[in-house]
């Protein structure tokens, strides 16, 4: 646990700047008050139906993100230099080319079922809910990691292991601690509308007349595929966005590689704009932390740990209040 507040403490030594964190801070906080009074990104989304115009929405949604707090942290560095590096479009291209893939890719599964329902014949049909939503949760971890992978191998394998799939260079036993701190604070929220009105994930969609075994069993199925989308989002933006971009933006402007954090914070962030409004603000928080520690360990398992449980701590507390509301 000591270790873990010395990496933040640490990384707000040496990056602090008012200025640099008070515009990323701003930035952040005026997308929020637009996206949760608005309802701007649902609205975009809705209107544009095709997951290909989707896809090329999301490919901008994500980008503005880290372009701003990358542009301001450059002007607080007084170098643009990354700007004119043709390396740094490329890479940027294909990092939100792979989380625009990443968002439509859990909506694909919905629109096939609404405009191609046939494909979906041989699912039984008070199955085919969950079957959908495990879908749009491991068809991003099956179709989207090869072309990270892929992208390591060409790039980063003399490095580094594949973005922070390594064990050896991290303790984990701080980790299950803090899960154990952190169960108080999520049992307060799920007090919350916002939170019963969301968790426990499964309710949405799972077929009532299903009890017993096969229920168990469905249950068992929806929670794998269900966390297999957070080992994904630690895959990619702390260990690709952190420990990849890194070397891109340490080799094209002199700065620490800890450069990459900021603009990944602002990304995940935006990531959460369809959940909850406490759980998008704390997202901004917790993404630092992870972010931290994954470039200080130069290892995704703690992370992958930390938002597993939390996630799972959720699905928990959501359904004890489903059966004692």
């Amino acid at each position: 646990m000591k270790t873990i507040v010395q990496y933040v403490r640490d990384y707000l030594r040496e990056e602090w700047n008012p200025v640099l964190f008070g515009v990323t801070g701003l930035f952040l906080t005026v997308a929020i008050v637009l996206n949760y009074v608005l309802g701007a990104e649902t609205t975009i989304v809705r209107s544009l139906g095709h997951p290909g115009w989707q896809f090329i929405f999301y490919l901008a949604f994500y980008a503005l993100p880290f372009m701003v707090t990358l542009l301001a942290w450059s002007a607080t560095q007084q170098d643009y230099s990354v700007f004119k590096r043709t390396q740094f479009w490329l890479i940027s291209l294909f990092t939100f080319s792979i989380l625009s893939a990443y968002v439509v890719l859990h909506i694909l599964p919905w629109y096939l079922y609404t405009h191609h329902v046939w494909i979906y014949d041989s699912v039984r049909e008070d199955h085919r809910i969950i079957a959908l939503r495990c879908a749009g949760n491991l068809l991003p971890l099956l179709l989207a990691t090869p072309f990270i992978l892929f992208y390591w191998h060409r790039a980063d394998r003399t490095r580094l292991r594949p973005y922070g799939l390594d064990a050896r260079t991290i303790n984990m036993k701080p980790y299950f601690l803090i899960l154990l701190l952190i169960a108080p604070v999520v049992i307060a929220v799920s007090f919350t509308n916002d939170f019963q009105q969301s968790y426990p994930r499964y309710k949405f969609g799972f077929p009532a007349n299903i009890l017993g075994a096969e229920k168990n069993l469905l249950l068992l199925i929806y929670e794998l595929c269900y966390g297999a989308d957070f080992i994904f989002v630690e895959f990619f933006f702390r260990g690709f966005m952190v420990l990849g971009l890194a070397r891109v933006l340490d080799r094209t402007t002199k700065v620490q590689t800890s450069a990459a954090i900021l603009p990944m914070v602002a990304v995940y962030a935006f990531i959460h704009f369809e959940k909850p409004l406490l759980e998008a603000i704390s997202s901004i928080f917790g993404g630092l932390v992870l972010g931290v520690i994954a470039h200080r360990t130069k290892s995704i398992y703690g992370g992958i740990i930390l938002h597993l449980g939390v996630a799972y701590l959720m699905e928990l507390a959501g359904s004890l209040r489903m059966v004692f509301r």
